[in-house]
């Protein structure tokens, strides 16, 4: 009995240490997989691959630029100026992760978040506005798209609501995030989330059959573009929409292959990504004659933003090219990336 007794005991302690040589080999091959060259302290602009962020700093008309590797899947980065830290939401089929990962101090951080994972991620004060890219139906058989509000000092959702439809892209403005959302039975509308008030409403007086899947701003009215990705008839795509005061007031279709917008001075400037050609970009103007202009700013563009009053273009050939109101090219930063480019966020 006692032998039975000891050899039971030494297979719980054999595995015991079986369990933890394992978690430890774990977090060693996790760590080894992050190769991190930067001070996380003031990136202007974000450039996100597939596993890796480029951080861009501009300093005195000079651009230079940092580089985080990771092997697991970034779609897009952000900066939270009051934790000083890098986020990243992050998925690794291999660990089975989904969660964030938070870059500081030359480190990585995972934070998994269970049965949650992050797409789209806004930071504001040391909170992430997140929502989620499981598929959720609710209990009428609409899809619905679960958000939470994150709190990056006690490492926790703090609130957590769901809206109708599938959440297509985030903005920040000030101390508000604006989402559209896109679902089917005519309940789509964008969204208004206060990080001060933690109050949801809805942008749109009447929800609607189809929203942008991009949005901007322009003074007092709100600028959006249904591109080739946007759910719904093919009518409904390839479009600019014009809303103020609640209300869409003017629709203008576009050509095919409409990929992402910009906005600078007075002008809206549309990438397109036609199936059978290269890719180009026009300009029009907001206000007055609406007449779409093709400019020649890069072979093949494939990512376009604005950046402190200038248009920041990334070609195929992964160079970062910067224009002023003009569209007179003013700087360019060859990327050394070999990766798809997903995404570009203004860190400040």
């Amino acid at each position: 009995m006692r032998r039975t007794y000891i050899s039971l005991l030494f297979f719980v302690f054999l595995l015991i240490a079986i369990l933890a040589g394992g978690y430890v080999w774990l977090k060693l091959k996790e760590s080894s997989s992050v190769k991190v060259s930067f001070d996380s302290d003031h990136p202007d602009l974000l450039i996100n691959t597939p596993n890796t962020i480029i951080l861009i700093d501009e300093n005195n008309g000079i651009l230079t630029k940092r580089a985080i590797y990771n092997e697991r899947f970034m779609h897009t980065s952000v900066y939270d100026k009051r934790t000083k830290k890098l986020i990243a939401p992050t998925y690794s089929p291999e660990y089975h992760f989904a969660g964030i990962t938070e870059f500081s101090n030359g480190q990585a951080k995972y934070q998994k978040v269970k049965d949650f994972g992050p797409m789209n991620v806004v930071s504001y004060n040391g909170y992430l506005l997140m929502d989620s890219s499981l598929s959720l139906i609710n209990s009428e058989g609409i899809p619905v798209t679960k958000l939470g509000l994150y709190d990056l000092r006690k490492n926790k959702f703090v609130k957590e609501f769901t809206v109708n439809g599938i959440v297509q892209s985030m903005m920040k403005v000030g101390n508000k995030v604006y989402f559209p959302s896109v679902c089917e039975n005519s309940q789509s509308n964008i969204y208004r989330f206060d990080f001060d008030t933690w109050k949801l409403d809805k942008v749109l007086k009447m929800d609607q059959a189809h929203v942008p899947n991009q949005i901007l701003f322009y003074k007092d009215m709100m600028i959006g573009l249904a591109n080739e990705e946007a759910a719904g008839a093919s009518s409904n795509k390839n479009k600019l929409y014009y809303i103020k005061n609640g209300v869409i007031s003017k629709e203008l279709k576009l050509k095919q292959g409409t990929k992402e917008m910009a906005i600078l001075d007075d002008k809206i400037i549309i990438l397109y990504e036609p199936y059978d050609r290269k890719s180009f970009i026009e300009v029009l103007k907001i206000e007055g004659s609406q007449e779409a202009e093709k400019v020649k700013l890069a072979d093949n563009p494939t990512n376009i933003t604005t950046w402190n009053q200038h248009l920041v273009v990334i070609d195929q050939s992964k160079k970062i090219l910067i224009y002023n109101t003009e569209f007179q090219k003013i700087n360019e930063l060859e990327l050394g990336i070999d990766s798809q480019v997903l995404n570009i966020t203004k860190a400040n």
